[in-house]
C-alpha cells in the first residue's frame, strides 16, 4: 500500500482534505504567534520607552505639519471589524492588565477571535466523518464558542498571573521606596530607582514603574501617570501606594511617613491573603479526596465481602 493510500485511510479523509486541515492548523498557529509577539510591549527599558514615544510624536507632528502622504499599515485593514466603544474599553483594560500595550491590540485581538471562530468549526467539520447530524452541529457550535472565547480566557489568566506577581512584590517595593524617600529622592527618581532594583525578581512591576516614569518624562501630569499605573494593574495594594504618592505630590504630606504606614499595611494585606488561601485548601482538596481516596478505600474494604456474598447466593 502506498503512502498516499495510507494517508487516505486515516479518519476517512482524502489527501486534499488533509492538506486543507494542515493549512488551517498553520493559520491557527500563525494567529497564536501574532497574539504572543505582535501584542507584546516593545521595549522595557525606560530609555527605550521615552525614545519610542518621542519618535511617534515627531512622526505625528511631521505628518500634520508637512502633509506628507502616508502609507497604509496592517491596522488600517482591521478597522472594518465590529469593535464598539465598550469593547475598546473592556478589551483594552484586559490587554493592559495582561501586559500588552500595543496601540492596535484590541483590533488584533478581535481579529484573532474572529479567525478562531471560523476556523475551528471548519476543522471539526473536516475531521468529522459521516453525514451532517445534530451531534455534529453541537460539535461545530462548541468549537465556535471555544475559538471565540479561548484568546480572552488566556488573557484573563495572564492578567491574574501579573496581578499576583505585582501583589507579592509591592511590600518589598514599598520598603525600597521608603529608603529612597529618606535619602531625599523625588517621586520620579524613586520610581526609576526602585524599578531598576526590583527588575531581577519582579520584572512585571518594574516595567509598570518604568512605563509610568516614561509617561511623566514625556509631559503627562504626574497624578495622571500614577492613576494609569493603578488602572493598568488593578491591584489593591498598588492603589493605596498610588493614592499616597498623589497626596504627597499635590498636598505636600510627608512622603516618608506615608510610605512607612503603607509598608505595614501592605504586609498585613499580604499576610491576610496568604491566610485566605490556606483556608481554602480543605475545600479545594475535598473533591479529589473523595474521588481518588475515599471511593477506592470503600471498594477495597467492601469488595471482598461483596464477592463472598455473591458466591454464597450463587450456591443456593
Amino acid at each position: 500500500m502506498s503512502e498516499i493510500q495510507k494517508l487516505e485511510g486515516i479518519a476517512g479523509l482524502s489527501v486534499a482534505q488533509w492538506q486543507l486541515v494542515l493549512l488551517l492548523l498553520l493559520v491557527l498557529v500563525v494567529a497564536i504567534l501574532l497574539l504572543f509577539f505582535t501584542l507584546q510591549a516593545n521595549g522595557t527599558q525606560q530609555q527605550e520607552l521615552v525614545q519610542k514615544r518621542f519618535r511617534q510624536r515627531c512622526e505625528v507632528y511631521k505628518r500634520h505639519s508637512l502633509e506628507l502622504p502616508t502609507t497604509r499599515s496592517w491596522a488600517d485593514y482591521l478597522n472594518w471589524l465590529p469593535v464598539t466603544e465598550k469593547d475598546q474599553r473592556e478589551l483594552g483594560a484586559l490587554l493592559a492588565q495582561a501586559g500588552f500595550r500595543q496601540p492596535h491590540g484590541v483590533l488584533l485581538l478581535v481579529g484573532i477571535k474572529l479567525a478562531a471562530l471560523l476556523l475551528l468549526p471548519l476543522l471539526v467539520w473536516l475531521l468529522a466523518s459521516g453525514p451532517f447530524t445534530l451531534g455534529l452541529l453541537a460539535k461545530l457550535t462548541l468549537a465556535a464558542l471555544l475559538g471565540s472565547l479561548a484568546p480572552e480566557w488566556w488573557l484573563q489568566r495572564r492578567a491574574r498571573f501579573n496581578q499576583e506577581q505585582v501583589r507579592t512584590a509591592v511590600p518589598d517595593a514599598v520598603d525600597l521606596m521608603v529608603i529612597c524617600a529618606e535619602s531625599g529622592l523625588h517621586i520620579d527618581a524613586i520610581l526609576q530607582q526602585v524599578a531598576s532594583d526590583i527588575r531581577d525578581w519582579s520584572p512585571i512591576l518594574a516595567d509598570e514603574m518604568l512605563y509610568t516614569h516614561a509617561d511623566i518624562q514625556m509631559g503627562k501630569e504626574r497624578y495622571q501617570a500614577l492613576r494609569g499605573l493603578s488602572q493598568r494593574t488593578q491591584v489593591t495594594e498598588l492603589d493605596h501606594l498610588v493614592s499616597a504618592l498623589i497626596q504627597a505630590d499635590q498636598y505636600g504630606t510627608p512622603l516618608v511617613k506615608a510610605l512607612r504606614d503603607l509598608a505595614q499595611e501592605s504586609r498585613r494585606l499580604h499576610l491576610l491573603n496568604v491566610e485566605e488561601r490556606i483556608g481554602k485548601i480543605p475545600a479545594t482538596i475535598s473533591l479529589p479526596l473523595m474521588l481518588f481516596v475515599l471511593i477506592p478505600l470503600v471498594v477495597m474494604l467492601a469488595g471482598p465481602s461483596m464477592v463472598m456474598l455473591v458466591r454464597s447466593l450463587g450456591e443456593l
